[in-house]
């Protein structure tokens, strides 16, 4: 073999098989389109049918929620070299991970236990996530719960997979609440529904005999503020989720609409109507006194405030300067200075956790989009294309935007990733809208 012939081979052989030291088992974000990364998912182990049972479910639902991030690519266990039994044995054999191209691999197991005098079973779930390229673990953990909450559990180690890969937090141990629309006897009910990211652990929290609107998670705790037509004309209403305890935070003469929480949850900045001819205007709460504040003195439409992540700007839409566009003031009302100069029209605003986009509603040529914009005004960017896209909301980790978009008589939940990729419908029971995401559940 002559020496240009052996060098050929060589560089098809470091082609095929790359170097520990050129691997790099990690998703970049700051990507427009991140190419999946493709992982392996062992089905977690035990030493009983049952534990084996669950743990093949845990593992589903992680599959599930990594395959809709559109970050990553979940090779199907038939094409597995290593059987669980050798896993359990030996650990990883990184040359049978290799040669499938998985670049990282999860093992795991259950372990179920019920403690004397008590009907509930408790599940220690244990589990790793290996760089089968530079052979080695990139993090463990283990979690016990009662095993009725073997979803959480499921979900937690998906945020711990996402985070481990991209270096930012995840979004799937979360839940969105939303307006469930269903016709009966010619009449559109509208109920206060909660799920989870994925669509399970469907509940309905109003019985729809009576229009519920807007309704927003508090960033920091399980507590959703909503608007409610109860009495006949609109009142804010907040909702703890653990105890069903709720009580009127907004019952002033006129609209009480567009609530929000600041980002430490303590304040409700929101749009009232009162004391000034039906003009809406914006005005700030704080919910431990229930001292309101008024943000915005204008003869034009003022509403849909959203607050930065620092809590120290607020965004709104207002068509003081002819049409709807995007404003952005101080917390306190000062400093108004207008965002969006584009054609078309802009409405429903609200921050990214993250504090780098501002996401809204553009209506232009016949069509609503949803975009995004950067706080300065010098980047937008239109993220979806259909007749009646609305409701924009963050996930907490800031990457993905759910929405509700409008196709003839029905409304579904949809979500796009910032980058205007990635674009699925979110199955829910009913047709909705209004959604909002909650912070991750600890």
């Amino acid at each position: 073999m002559n020496l240009k012939k052996a060098l050929y081979l060589l560089s098809l052989i470091a082609l095929m098989f790359p170097t520990v030291a050129d691997a790099r088992v990690r998703i970049d974000l700051a990507q427009g389109n991140a190419d999946p990364l493709p992982i392996a998912l062992s089905p977690l182990d035990g030493l009983l049918p049952e534990e084996q049972d669950i743990g093949r479910k845990i593992r589903d639902v992680i599959r599930d929620n990594l395959q809709n991030s559109g970050l990553f690519s979940v090779l199907d266990e038939k094409v597995h070299l290593q059987s669980r039994e050798s896993l359990r044995i030996s650990g990883p054999v990184y040359n049978d991970w290799r040669l499938i191209n998985a670049e990282a691999l999860l093992t795991g197991y259950v372990k179920l236990k019920q403690d004397p005098g008590v009907t509930q079973k408790k599940a220690k779930v244990e589990f790793r996530l290996h760089d089968t390229y530079n052979e080695k673990t990139m993090t463990t953990h283990s979690y016990t719960a009662d095993l009725r909450f073997w979803r959480h559990i499921a979900h937690r180690i998906s945020d711990d997979i996402y985070q481990a890969i991209t270096g930012e937090g995840g979004y799937f141990t979360t839940r969105i609440v939303h307006i469930a629309e269903e016709t009966k006897r010619g009449q559109k009910e509208k109920r206060l529904c909660v799920m989870d990211q994925d669509g399970a652990n469907y509940q309905c929290l109003t019985d729809g005999k009576h229009l519920v609107l807007t309704p927003r998670f508090n960033p920091e705790v399980q507590k959703i503020v909503y608007m409610s037509y109860a009495n006949g004309r609109p009142r804010l209403y907040l909702l703890d989720l653990p105890t069903g305890k709720q009580e009127i935070v907004g019952d002033y003469e006129g609209l009480n609409s567009s609530p929000r929480f600041s980002p430490d949850g303590k304040k409700l900045v929101m749009t009232l109507t009162k004391g000034h001819a039906g003009n809406p205007e914006v005005y700030v709460m704080d919910l431990a006194t229930k001292q309101l504040k008024r943000l915005t003195f204008h003869r034009g439409i003022d509403t849909s405030p959203s607050f930065s992540p620092d809590g120290k700007k607020i965004v709104f839409n207002s068509n003081r300067g002819g049409k709807p566009a995007l404003y952005i003031m101080d917390a306190d009302g000062n400093r108004v200075k207008r965002l969006t100069f584009g054609k078309g029209r802009y409405y429903a605003p609200v921050w990214s956790p993250r504090g780098d986009l501002i996401a809204f509603v553009k209506g232009h040529g016949g069509k609503f989009s949803i975009g995004v914009i950067d706080p300065a005004g010098e980047e937008e960017r239109q993220l979806t294309e259909s007749f009646l896209d609305e409701s924009p909301t963050w996930s907490p980790n800031g990457r993905v935007i759910i929405f509700a978009r409008q196709m003839g008589d029905r409304t579904k939940l949809y979500t796009i990733d910032l980058t205007g990729y990635n674009e699925r419908q979110l199955a829910t029971p009913q047709d909705a809208s209004d959604p909002a995401w909650s912070p991750l559940l600890r």
